[in-house]
């Protein structure tokens, strides 16, 4: 080696991509192992479509798919190889009337002792119509989606060691089964219902699963959204504080497993009811349309993207590595809520004083909604969401 070969300088030393981290045995960089999170919501649920869509058209490949209530419908479709356009035209053709019919004999009956609002043989009857005729094993991708034993209160998650003998129909009936709505589903002398009931958005399993990039994807109405409009009704009170505890409890998951290398997808959907059928398509495109803006910005994804590939993307992208945070000092009473809830201690509250922000981008921010919901006076705007 020469003088001057010696004297030029090293070559920039760039720090690894997350897609660059692993490599196989001809030192060809892998892409992450990635598990999809689809939570529950209802029919909300179908802008889980619209995210598959999206992953798709942006190459971006999942290995397991992990669903609860109406994800685990829809995650169940994907993993037995449906394709996005054959999801879209099933359940587009639904109609409220194919899942809900009254149980009006058993309510004659038995009255309050019956055990469910609607027949649960019908909705099975359509998951059978809807559900590709595979079992536990035999999915294209793993596939896993929880139910709560009502006896113990514990969760369960079908397609894990220990739980794969059961029909796929049979789990997502369980998955589902919301409470009030249909029976829980009877195995022996247990009882399961909805997984969401208390976890919404199963990152702690999907973390089980030793996984390099987690995509999650929530479905929970927050108070930045447009929220539905609450009717003073039995029914719909017994709902809505359903859903304000699926709030908080989403809420707590996100405090605890959103970190760096989960990709959070909250797809506005806040202003459409549980059980709002109408309008199907738009429903999938407001998912497709949020998971491209946070695929394509996020860090642990933003990389993985190929720009040629994808028509209509334009770089470079907003980076939402962070949410910017503002409070409208006129609003603000100094409650102290704020300060309360966060769990990256963006704010800092005296009691009777203004409270002022810490982290005017909060890098931490788990993107909960916590601070901005429980404000009593709407005074904390929360951006780059």
């Amino acid at each position: 080696m020469n003088r001057e070969d010696a004297t030029e300088p090293a070559p920039v030393q760039h720090k690894r991509r997350l897609s660059d981290v692993v490599l196989n045995p001809n030192g060809v960089p892998k892409r992450p192992r990635t598990v999809l999170v689809l939570g529950g919501g209802g029919m909300r649920g179908m802008a889980h479509i619209g995210v598959l869509r999206a992953l798709r058209n942006l190459g971006i490949q999942v290995d397991v798919i992990v669903g609860t209530s109406i994800g685990s419908l829809v995650g169940a479709m994907a993993a037995g190889g449906f394709t996005v356009e054959q999801m879209e035209e099933r359940i587009a053709a639904l109609q409220k009337g194919d899942y809900f019919k009254l149980n009006f004999l058993k309510f004659l009956l038995k009255g309050a002792r019956a055990p469910s609002m609607y027949r649960g043989d019908r909705f099975r009857e359509k998951l059978k119509e809807l559900l590709p005729p595979i079992e536990f094993g035999e999915s294209i991708v793993p596939f896993y989606c929880n139910a709560v034993e009502l006896e113990s209160g514990g969760s369960v998650y079908w397609g894990s060691p220990g739980s794969q003998d059961i029909s796929m129909v049979d789990a997502v009936y369980s998955s589902c089964a919301l409470p009030g709505i249909f029976e829980p589903h009877q195995r022996g002398d247990k009882h399961y219902m909805d997984g969401g009931i208390v976890d919404a958005v199963p990152l702690r399993f999907a973390k089980t699963l030793k996984p390099d990039l987690i995509i999650a994807v929530d479905l929970s109405i927050k108070a930045t959204f447009t929220a539905p409009k609450y009717k003073d009704r039995v029914l719909t009170t017994l709902w809505r504080a359903f859903e304000i505890a699926e709030e908080v409890l989403v809420e707590h998951q996100l405090h605890m497993h959103a970190d760096w290398n989960v990709a959070l997808i909250q797809p506005k959907v806040g202003h459409l009811s549980r059980f709002d059928f109408n309008d199907v398509p738009e429903i999938v495109k407001l998912g497709e349309t949020e998971a491209e803006r946070v695929l394509t910005s996020h860090a642990a994804t933003r990389n993985l993207i190929q720009p040629e590939g994808f028509d209509g993307l334009s770089c470079p992208v907003t980076p939402r590595d962070y949410v910017s945070i503002r409070i409208d000092r006129a609003a603000c009473v100094g409650c102290g809520l704020c300060e309360m809830v966060c769990e990256t201690d963006a704010f800092r509250a005296v009691s009777g004083e203004k409270a002022t922000v810490r982290k005017v981008q909060n890098y931490e921010c788990t993107r909960d909604h916590a601070c901005a919901r429980n404000c009593p006076t709407n005074a904390i705007h929360l951006g780059n969401l």
